[in-house]
C-alpha cells in the first residue's frame, strides 16, 4: 500500500525561521514584562517620596534662623520668617498659569532679621495687567518689619528659554538664586519661602502641588504589561494554530 505523502510543513512543524519568530516575540514579551515593572517601581518610589512630602507639610512649623535648615530634608515644612522686603529687587515670573489664566509668580527677596543673610519669598500669583506701556501688575510690597509664614519650598522650576534673563530684569522667564545673589552681592538661602493664606491683597498663595508624577509610571507600567500580555496571548495562538495545522496534515487521507 502506498503510503500518504506528507507536507513538509507536517514533518517539520516549526522551521528555524518560525523557531527564530517565537524566540525574538519570547524576548519582546520578558522585554515589556521587566520594563512595566520597572515602571510601577518608580511608581512605588515616588508614591513614597509625596507621601514624605504630605507628612512634611503636616509637620511642626519651622522659623528661620532658629535652627540650620536644609533644603532636601525640610522641603515642604510650614516655615515663618522675619524681616524686611527689597521692594526695588521684586520679580516677575512669567506665563505662570492659575486656573486656566496666565499671570505671573511674583518674588520679593527679604533681607532676615538681625542678619546679613536673605531669602527668597514667593509671595503669589497676579494676572497678567495688560496696561498701556507696562505689562508688569501693580502689587504694592509691604515696607518694614514683617513675618511671612508659609512653607520652605525648592526653588522655583527652570523653563526653557532661547535667551537667557539679565541679572537685573523685572519681568523674566526664570530665576536662578545663585546668579540673583551673585547679581546683588547677597548670601541668600538656597531655597524658597512660599507664602501661604492669608497673603497680599492682590496675589493669589494657592500654589500648585508637588507633582512627584507617580501616577504616569503607574500608567506606563500598565501599558507595558498591556503589551506583554498581548504579545503572549498572540504567540500562543499562532504556534497552536500552526502545531494543528501541521498535526492535521499527517493524518491519513
Amino acid at each position: 500500500m502506498q503510503r500518504p505523502i506528507v507536507p513538509s510543513s507536517a514533518r517539520a512543524p516549526l522551521r528555524p525561521r518560525e523557531i527564530l519568530t517565537l524566540l525574538v516575540a519570547l524576548a519582546l514579551i520578558v522585554a515589556t514584562a521587566l520594563l512595566g515593572r520597572w515602571q510601577w517601581g518608580r511608581g512605588q518610589t515616588k508614591q513614597q517620596l509625596a507621601a514624605r512630602i504630605e507628612a512634611s507639610m503636616r509637620g511642626p512649623a519651622l522659623v528661620q534662623g532658629a535652627q540650620p535648615l536644609d533644603a532636601a530634608r525640610d522641603a515642604w515644612r510650614p516655615l515663618r520668617a522675619s524681616g524686611s522686603y527689597a521692594a526695588e529687587w521684586t520679580v516677575f515670573l512669567q506665563n505662570r498659569q492659575y486656573d486656566g489664566r496666565s499671570g505671573f509668580w511674583v518674588l520679593t527677596p527679604l533681607r532676615l532679621a538681625g542678619t546679613s543673610r536673605w531669602i527668597m519669598v514667593e509671595r503669589g500669583w497676579v494676572a497678567s495687567a495688560f496696561q498701556p506701556g507696562s505689562l508688569v501688575p501693580g502689587v504694592p510690597t509691604p515696607r518694614g518689619a514683617i513675618e511671612v509664614s508659609g512653607r520652605l519650598a525648592p526653588a522655583p522650576s527652570q523653563w526653557f528659554s532661547f535667551a537667557k534673563d539679565a541679572p537685573d530684569a523685572v519681568i523674566r522667564q526664570n530665576v536662578q538664586l545663585a546668579s540673583f545673589a551673585a547679581a546683588h552681592r547677597i548670601e541668600l538661602m538656597p531655597y524658597v519661602l512660599q507664602q501661604l493664606a492669608p497673603c497680599e491683597p492682590g496675589l493669589v498663595c494657592e500654589w500648585p502641588r508637588a507633582d512627584t508624577g507617580m501616577e504616569r509610571n503607574f500608567g506606563y507600567a500598565y501599558q507595558w504589561w498591556a503589551m506583554s500580555l498581548l504579545g503572549a496571548g498572540l504567540m500562543v495562538y499562532f504556534t497552536t494554530r500552526r502545531l494543528r495545522r501541521g498535526a492535521a496534515a499527517k493524518e491519513p487521507h
